[in-house]
């Protein structure tokens, strides 16, 4: 489960409402704006890091940017409620919120959603006092992480909730070999049933997704501790460097010993 530590009070920047037929934007890469929005009416598709998602009525999608591009796209009409803040946070295994892409309405988003539209009907609370504003969006991602952390009491559909048990294993067990049997195993279902959810709920397969996380860990801990790749990816469960680099240049499109500051999009 990734979670996120805020590190700063946010500053909020706007809390609109806004309606169209069709609605297409791509969300550039800024590693300090954090948008929270619900969907009042209709659907919208979210694509980042090669992962798509799917927002419906009631639905909360919370963005936090990243260097990665995310696309957002509408085919029929839609109306959403954002509100969009700046801070900075850490990515967290443990101790922080817990803020997925998409919340289901399933998980009672009613406080998270009446917390927005109290940005949007007045937004005075954030222009004359950045210290209500920050109060306010604090307690929007509090709501989120409660609306998910509750998910064990909710009846989920089985694919959502095999895909977030399956995605806690997988962070939980990071540093071992992981296998999708291993996983299903854990679950009590099938390998194959289990591929089945996940790819359909999550746009990739779990094994793309156990790769990407450790691939992740593996480059971060090169690059703070300057640990060596033979050792960074022993620590992470694989026996051969060798295949490790090939899979990260697959994925990324450069060689894990020379990359830049950040993950580019995943390479189709």
């Amino acid at each position: 489960m990734k979670t996120f530590e805020i590190k700063t009070l946010p500053r909020v920047i706007f809390a609109h409402t806004y309606h169209a037929e069709r609605y297409s934007n791509t969300f550039g890469i800024n590693e300090t704006r954090m948008e929270v929005t619900y969907i009042s009416e209709g659907s919208l598709q979210i694509t980042r890091n090669g992962k798509e998602y799917r927002a419906q009525q009631g639905d909360l999608i919370c963005l936090p940017y990243s260097p990665h591009e995310i696309k957002v796209n509408a085919s029929e009409y839609h109306e959403h409620h954002t509100v969009q803040a700046e801070l900075t946070w850490e990515e967290d295994g443990v101790n922080g919120l817990y803020l997925p892409i998409v919340t289901p309405a399933q998980l009672h988003t009613k406080n998270a959603r009446m917390l927005i539209d109290q940005l949007i009907c007045n937004p005075l609370l954030f222009k004359d006092s950045s210290t209500k504003g920050a109060t306010l969006f604090l307690s929007l991602l509090y709501e989120i992480d409660k609306c998910n952390r509750s998910t064990e009491k909710e009846t989920l559909p089985s694919d959502v909730r095999y895909t977030m048990r399956a995605k806690e294993y997988v962070q939980q067990n990071l540093r071992l070999p992981i296998t999708q049997k291993s996983v299903a195993e854990h679950l009590s279902i099938t390998p194959e049933y289990l591929c089945s959810v996940f790819k359909r709920v999550e746009g990739i397969t779990l094994i793309k997704y156990v790769n990407t996380e450790k691939l992740s860990a593996i480059r971060t801990l090169m690059e703070k501790e300057h640990v060596h790749l033979y050792e960074a990816t022993a620590m992470f469960g694989y026996n051969d460097p060798n295949y490790v680099s090939r899979l990260f240049k697959q994925y990324y499109g450069y060689n894990i010993t020379n990359q830049p500051n950040h993950l580019p999009e995943i390479a189709p």
